[in-house]
Order: C-alpha cells, then structure tokens, then sequence
C-alpha cells in the first residue's frame, strides 16, 4: 500500500508542474505578441506623424487637417489592395455576347440534347470553316479606301511647269513645279517597273514613276503595246490600277509637204498631224486635243464638248536637237501648263488636273525619240527588253516541247523494251482450255 500512495503522490506532482510550466510559456507568449503589435502600431504612427509634417509643410495647417482626416477614413481599406496601373475601358464586348448577322442556324449539344454521332462529327467539321463573329464591326469600304488610298495632292496651282527630258540635264528624271518654284511631283523614268504592286499588262516601253516630294509613291505611267501593233499610254495609280489611258492618233495628208516641218525636223514625205485623246477608266473621252503639227509649239487641251482645260506651250525649245551645245547653259526644257479658269466637269477641281501634267511627261518622253515620218525609235529598254520576252518565250517552248520530244524520241525503244519484258517475266503465256465457245 505504500508504494501506490507514493506512485500517486509523485504522480500528482508531475501534473502541477506541467501546468505551471504551461502557464508561464503562455503568459511570456502573450506579451511577446502584445510587444510586437505595440511596436506596429507605433511605427505606423510615426509614418503617419512624419507624412503629416511634410504635407504641413508643402500646404499649410489646414491642408493636413482635412488630407489627415481624409486618409484616415480611406487609407485602412486603400492598403489592403494595390493601386491599378490602367483604368481598363468598358465597351460592348465586355458586357454582351458577338452575335453574327445573319445568325447562324441553331445546333444541337451533343450529350444534353442527345445529339446523333453521326451529326455531331458532322458539325464538329463544318464548325472548323465557319467564320467566327468579331467583337468588334467589320470597316467599312470607305474606311478601307480611306486607310490604303494613294497620296493625295493637297494644292494644285493655276500654272505648272513640266520638265521634259534634257540632254544637258537629265534625260530619265524631272520635276513638275509650280510657278513659285516649289515641287509638286518627282518623275523618274525607268526599265523595269519595282514599284507597283500587282500585276500589269506585259510591255516593252520603259516606266514613269511619280513620287511625291516626300517620297511617297503617287502612281506610274507606260506605253503598252496591243496585240494588233497597237499602243496606246496607261496612266495608273500607286496600287498599279489603270485610272486612265492616252490614244496618239497619227494622221498623214499626202501631197505637199509642211515647210516649216520639212526644213526643221526633216518631216517631207506630206503632211503629219497628231491628236489626243485621254479617257477614263469607263472608256469615256474626258479630254482631246486639236489637230496639231509636227512638233507642234502650242494647243489647247478641250473636253469632248470643246470646252478649254489648258493650254500648253514649250519654252522655246526644239525637240529634235537631241546635242544642243551645254556650255551655254541653255534653259531647262520644260513645258508649261495653263489651266482655265473655270474648266468643265471633272476638271473643275485643281487637284484632279495631275492627269494633264502625266500625259506632257509622256509626250516629252516620246518626242525625244521621235523619227520624221511620225513613229517613236526604240531605245535600249525596248530592245533590251524584247530579247528577254522572246528568250523567255523559247525557253518554256524548250521546256514545255521540245524536251519532252527529245525524251520520247530517246528513250522510247529501251522503255518499250523493258515493259515486254516485264510483262513476260510477271504474266507468262500459258495454255488452258476455253471454257465457252468463242473464248
């Protein structure tokens, strides 16, 4: 009995030091977590103390009142979150669902709606080519046209002066200017056409280029020759698109010849006249010129109605001295355009007149080559080019006959040879009996 009285006692003990022990840990605990929130509310104070001296400072008394009173209603729920460095916007695509227009047809849920397999790998196929609605309208065609629209001329003077080509210049390169001497277009004359996009009608004359003094592409212009021996000028856009075309009639009036064309350009055999005609991209004739001779000084360019739209002379200048003498530093050759006053239809607005200006480059251009009896000389891009279209042409004639001939005409005795004896060696004759009448 003694040694369970002294079992108990030593147990009971035990049982009052463990809890005094678990006491005291607690108690020191608690007063370390209290020391440690007193110290958080007291640097917190301090923060607040110190940013309110330095607003008391930069506004005055008053000012920290009210912002103290401010950030203590506000700044307990501002802390818990972190400022956003945009503001997204709303818009209709945040709230509702894209819907097409038409809408499309309703479509069964495979498995809630109990969806045949066959249909649902159908629709599941389909589904792949359909297009999606967008969140946002499709643009319109205006704006389309407005985003991707050629450089638009903003100011087109009364008076232009056109630069033809010059022997003691430039012969592939000039200016359109105004009277005050500022550039409006830059024309550049060369073989190959790397400027258009798109494809052209295939042509052996060089291309005009027109940029804007910038360097923005404004459009090109060529001479395209027809099947039939034809030509006629194509004035296109910067996109490569045919916006007009310029017809160079070539009339001959047998019999006694020009004087004045006969002595100065050799022109002797009759009388050679010369009309244009510009057209719009429909085909309609939106501008003409009169009946004018050789190397004619000055016309009038008219509507179809006779209407005057310009006048255009030269400064003096003949085309045919192809070696004028430049140490005494002629003028510059240009031809100077004169529009009306009050010009008719489309013509009436100044910036829609650049047509005009394009059809002078091209005939400087061409006068520059032109022989007396009225035709156009080739120049070394239209032989240079004419040899490449004809070797061309012969290499995919090459290609397309006269290989596969050649081919034929060597191999077809060893190919036939070895097809019979392929056939004899898988598929031997062998005798059998027929087993029907005829057979």
């Amino acid at each position: 009995m003694a040694g369970y009285r002294d079992l108990l006692v030593g147990g009971l003990l035990l049982h009052f030091a463990t809890s005094a022990l678990a006491a005291v840990t607690g108690k020191s605990l608690v007063q370390t977590h209290a020391a440690s929130s007193a110290g958080r509310v007291n640097e917190a104070e301090t923060r607040k103390a110190l940013r309110g001296r330095r607003a008391q400072s930069s506004h005055g008394s008053r000012a920290n009142i009210f912002r103290a009173a401010k950030s203590a209603s506000g700044r307990g729920g501002l802390e818990a979150r972190q400022v956003p460095l945009f503001i997204p916007k709303m818009g209709l695509a945040n709230v509702t669902e894209p819907t097409a227009y038409p809408p499309p047809p309703p479509v069964l849920h495979p498995w809630k709606e109990m969806q045949p397999l066959d249909t649902a790998v159908g629709n599941y196929l389909i589904s792949g080519f359909i297009v999606q609605p967008t969140l946002t309208p499709p643009p319109s065609q205006a704006s389309l046209d407005l985003a991707f629209a050629c450089p638009a001329l903003l100011t087109w003077p009364a008076e232009v002066a056109v630069s033809a080509p010059d022997p003691c210049g430039s012969l592939s390169s000039g200016t359109w200017k105004s009277s005050d001497g500022s550039t409006l277009i830059n024309w550049d004359m060369s073989c190959l056409d790397t400027t258009s996009p798109g494809l052209t009608a295939p042509s052996v004359q060089p291309v005009t280029t027109y940029t804007m003094p910038n360097g923005d592409a404004f459009g090109t212009s060529q001479a395209v020759t027809t099947p039939y021996g034809g030509s006629y000028i194509e004035l296109r856009d910067c996109g490569g698109a045919a916006v007009f075309t310029v017809d160079e009639k070539i009339y001959k009036q047998t019999g006694k010849p020009d004087e004045t064309a006969c002595q100065k350009y050799g022109s002797c055999d009759g009388v050679l006249y010369f009309q244009y005609f510009i057209k719009n991209s429909g085909g309609q004739v939106v501008a003409m010129s009169g009946y004018t001779t050789f190397f004619q000084d000055s016309f009038d360019i008219t509507d179809s109605t006779g209407v005057p739209i310009v006048t255009v002379s030269r400064n003096g200048w003949e085309p045919n001295n192809r070696r004028p003498d430049c140490s005494a530093n002629p003028k510059p050759r240009l031809w100077n355009l004169k529009f009306a006053s009050s010009p008719p239809g489309q013509w009436a607005a100044g910036t829609a007149q650049w047509p005009i200006a394009a059809v002078m480059t091209m005939l400087a251009a061409r006068d520059n080559v032109r022989m007396p009896d009225g035709h156009v000389l080739w120049s070394n891009c239209n032989v240079l080019k004419t040899m490449g279209w004809v070797f061309l042409g012969g290499s995919i004639l090459c290609c397309c006959v006269c290989v596969p001939m050649l081919i034929f005409l060597l191999c077809s005795a060893s190919i036939l040879r070895f097809v019979d004896e392929a056939e004899k060696r898988f598929f031997p004759k062998r005798m059998r009996k027929p087993s029907a009448y005829g057979d």
